[in-house]
């Protein structure tokens, strides 16, 4: 079978934008970088309660 220009050409764009693709992410759970502040998630804004997570604790 032969592959016309137009054929080759349509390849060749959707392996350029494919190939980028392939190569971001990383395996495994991620990682703080060194210095990282450990606080987080934070609250918005600071200093505000946590949201209660049982319907019971919610404030009325």
């Amino acid at each position: 079978m032969r592959l016309s220009l137009r054929t080759l050409r349509v390849l060749s764009v959707a392996l350029a934008l494919a190939l980028p693709l392939a190569a971001c992410g990383r395996k495994g759970p991620p990682e703080a970088p060194e210095g990282a502040d450990p606080k987080y998630p934070r609250t918005y804004p600071a200093g505000a309660p946590a949201p209660a997570t049982d319907p019971a604790q919610a404030p009325k």
